[in-house]
């Protein structure tokens, strides 16, 4: 008789709001995904890969879900969710470019371009396809690779700024500068306010020895940045070194602070900026940046022995005595090259 009782309170309970909701649709999801709430699309589609009844409507809410789950991103999740719907649906190209390109984002670019092949056997890739094939051999340290499918992709694609820039950036690679500033110019002439392609075109420009053209793209560089927000420490930091090299250390300190606060991980800023410090007076706080430098890489032989020779110059000689033989020990476990 209890037991009766206390199953018909439980029956006649009031449901909470979540147990009244109707179960998800695919348009919600659907709609959800299309306005960029990818969290509700994925939570939504999850639900439908799981529960609904019809088989196709499972497989499309997971194949909806795995897209959701890229652009939240959360890679693994996605790779996990495709891996169930290519073993579902072998010959879906649609699914297996999608985990090559996820296989991409997470460095694996042997998988990736094992998956890719799949794909093109079984649909023609397009031009973003073969951009991002190219990145894999990017990955690989394989530039005349990366350049390869590069140039097929632009073939059908000659207005993708991005795939332009990559173009360019793989030809630095190479070593052919020339080249690759001609690249970075087409980028630019699609995307005139992009800052890496206007920052990578002072590098291409600085290799050819034209430092006046070099110092005026960093400059562009920087001014294409947000005012109020500088994104990437790289534009400050190249022409700051510019200007290091230049013997104008004083025009370049304070881009060289810049690079260092938008970026205080970089060994490389702390290092140009010792380098801006000593050649402005500023021994004291030259010292300062190698210290910094070092407390992001300690095992690094040439920082120790700047590092010494900076103590010598400032007296202290057992400093400098240290910094130096660790600097030899570290020279000899890592190469038999000498610091200049």
């Amino acid at each position: 008789m209890l037991t009766g009782i206390l199953l018909m309170a439980v029956l006649c309970a009031p449901k909470s709001p979540a147990q009244n909701a109707p179960p998800p649709s695919l348009a919600k999801a659907q709609e959800n995904f299309s306005a960029k709430h990818y969290k509700e699309a994925a939570t939504q589609s999850a639900w439908l890969a799981e529960h609904a009844l019809d088989p196709h409507l499972r497989l499309t809410a997971q194949l909806l879900e795995a897209k959701s789950l890229v652009n939240l991103p959360d890679l693994p999740a996605a790779e996990a969710v495709l891996d169930r719907y290519i073993l579902a649906t072998p010959r879906s190209s649609e699914a297996l470019y999608l985990l090559g390109f996820v296989l991409q984002r997470e460095n694996k670019p042997k998988e990736s371009l094992a998956i890719y092949t799949r794909a093109a056997a079984i649909s023609p890739p397009q031009p973003n396809d073969l951009k991002l094939v190219a990145l894999d051999y990017v990955l690989l340290n394989d530039y005349p690779d990366a350049i390869l499918w590069l140039k097929r992709s632009l073939d059908g694609d000659p207005a993708n700024a991005e795939a332009w820039y990559f173009l360019g950036r793989a030809k630095m690679q190479g070593g052919d500068f020339v080249e690759a500033e001609k690249a970075f110019r087409r980028a630019l002439t699609l995307a005139p306010n992009d800052s890496r392609a206007l920052d990578n075109l002072g590098l291409s420009l600085a290799a050819q020895n034209r430092t006046e053209d070099a110092a005026q793209a960093y400059k562009d560089a920087i001014a294409s940045q947000p005012s109020d927000h500088a994104t990437s420490e790289q534009p400050f930091l190249n022409l700051g070194t510019l200007l290091n090299d230049e013997n104008h250390s004083s025009e370049a300190l304070p881009l060289l602070q810049r690079a260092a606060e938008i970026a205080p991980r970089s060994v490389r800023c702390q290092e140009e900026l010792s380098r801006a410090y000593l050649a402005t007076g500023n021994q004291p706080e030259a010292i300062a940046s190698l210290q910094r430098a070092l407390a992001l890489d300690g095992s690094n032989p040439s920082l120790h022995f700047r590092l010494g020779q900076l103590y010598r110059k400032a007296g202290m000689t057992e400093k400098a005595t240290a910094e130096i033989q660790l600097s030899s020990r570290l020279y000899g476990t890592h190469s038999t090259a000498q610091p200049q």
